[in-house]
């Protein structure tokens, strides 16, 4: 069992397999949305994006999809051992079929932590859950934006992270279902380092000038996180933000 955000969630996980990095609680730090918002997730892993979100942000009601029945399993465990089957749902289900049984026709906002690397980029994880993790085994970027597309109307909002190398195809699959960029922000390990390793996206169905946000740095010395980022994995967060909007 593993503690996080002070204690404040318990999370079953694998010890060998699917384990969750530090792009789920920076992900769910850089989502907007109202306390009405209806979300859905595409590849849950263990739940801890729509989990770090229950406690922290007020909501109507996270639909969580997972394509792998263990981590879905353990999704669905996690949920109940921190009393939040109220909000979240998770479903086993491949989010590139239609008309999913539970999933609603449309949703406020879809996010996702999907694989960054295509088949063939990189070596492939003998481990299968690490693998689809990793790379696009079971979901690849226009299967994802395709499905984003599907649930988003009008004034829907999609949430990605994504490697900085695969960013200009992200964006160009994203316009092409109707998605303009509206915020971005990079993510660096140090603040001296030349380049970012993660990159934050942000599309809403209207068209607007699209805005780059400071940096984010994880760590500001060898040794020690920075404010940030110790700020989105304390106890106490980003909490009640009830009066945002997007």
């Amino acid at each position: 069992m593993t503690e996080f955000l002070g204690g404040r969630l318990r999370l079953e996980q694998p010890a060998r397999g699917y384990r969750f990095s530090l792009d789920a609680p920076i992900l769910a730090d850089f989502l907007q949305f109202g306390p009405d918002g209806v979300l859905l997730e595409i590849g849950t892993g263990v739940g801890i994006i729509p989990l770090i979100l229950f406690v922290r942000r007020p909501f109507r009601k996270i639909y969580a999809i997972e394509v792998q029945p263990r981590l879905a399993g353990l999704a669905e465990r996690n949920v109940h051992a921190n009393r939040a089957q109220e909000s979240i749902r998770v479903i086993r289900a491949d989010i590139r079929e239609p008309g999913l049984p539970g999933v609603p026709e449309r949703v406020d906002v879809v996010l996702s932590n999907p694989p960054y690397r295509r088949i063939g980029q990189g070596l492939l994880n003998p481990d299968p859950e690490k693998a689809a993790a990793r790379h696009e085994v079971l979901l690849d970027l226009p299967e994802l934006m395709q499905a984003a597309a599907r649930h988003l109307g009008e004034d829907g909002q999609l949430f990605l992270t994504h490697l900085p190398g695969r960013e200009p195809e992200v964006v160009r699959e994203a316009a092409r279902r109707g998605f303009h960029l509206r915020r971005r922000r990079e993510v660096y390990s140090f603040p001296r380092d030349p380049q970012p390793f993660l990159v934050l996206l942000h599309w809403t169905r209207k068209a607007q000038e699209p805005r780059t946000l400071p940096p984010l740095h994880v760590y500001a010395t060898e040794k020690e996180h920075s404010p940030e980022f110790q700020r989105i994995i304390s106890a106490a967060g980003r909490d009640n933000r009830s009066k945002e909007r997007p």
